[in-house]
């Protein structure tokens, strides 16, 4: 997998005044690790967004830091957002060893057409998107295939122990949980709404106080 290069600035702006940098299209970010100091940095926020959906969490980055002799070689750890508008606030940069094993959420991607999917009684649930793996920094998988072509009838599914991953990853996601299943469709809408219904009122508690909760946060980590 290719490594990614990112030049950015220390910060010296921290605490509260990191709003004035977000204003002026400025992310703040840290970067820290294992037996290494943290660093402050900050990165032209479109140079950020791009960088975040190119990167996402399993594409190593070599940072380049001015004032620091060595590159930095990191993963994306935390991305930090308003809840609302979705605006970025902060992020967090793991450094990594190259001899260290480290645990990384590794995307699915689904291949092929689930014959199941053209029933008008049936339909193909996709119940988890990710998986947790253990492995070297170099070993990092940018993502993982599942052929759902074998989907074709009720009950028919595929379970983490179904996956293939090279013998240098190891999978800690539970072997029993289900990565995609075929239900009735009567079925799998009654859960939906259940789970709206759900979604809604946690909503509705949290609201502004999450948005709250998330910019206090952020600018804890700069003080």
């Amino acid at each position: 997998m290719e490594t990614l290069q990112q030049q950015v600035d220390t910060r010296t702006v921290l605490g509260k005044k990191v709003r004035a940098l977000r204003r002026a299209g400025i992310t703040p970010a840290n970067v820290y690790g294992s037996k290494v100091d943290s660093v402050a940095i900050q990165i032209d926020t479109a140079d950020m967004e791009k960088l975040l959906s190119i990167a996402g969490r399993t594409r190593m980055i070599t940072m380049k830091i001015p004032s620091y002799k060595r590159d930095r070689r990191v993963l994306v750890k935390n991305v930090q957002r308003n809840s609302i508008t979705g605006r970025l606030l902060h992020v967090d940069f793991y450094q990594i060893s190259m001899t260290e094993k480290l645990k990384v959420v590794v995307p699915i991607i689904f291949d092929g057409v689930a014959p199941a999917s053209s029933r008008n009684d049936f339909v193909v649930l996709e119940n988890l998107t990710s998986v947790e793996v253990e492995c070297l920094p170099a070993d990092i998988p940018e993502n993982i295939h599942v052929d759902i072509t074998g989907l074709a009838e009720a009950g028919d599914h595929i379970l983490v122990s179904d996956l293939i991953v090279d013998e240098k990853v190891t999978l800690l996601t539970s072997s029993d949980d289900i990565i995609a299943s075929v239900s009735l469709a009567k079925i799998a809408a009654e859960l939906e709404e259940m789970e709206e219904e759900v979604v809604a009122e946690e909503a509705e508690v949290e609201g502004a106080a999450a948005e709250a909760e998330a910019e206090a946060e952020a600018e804890s980590q700069e003080e």
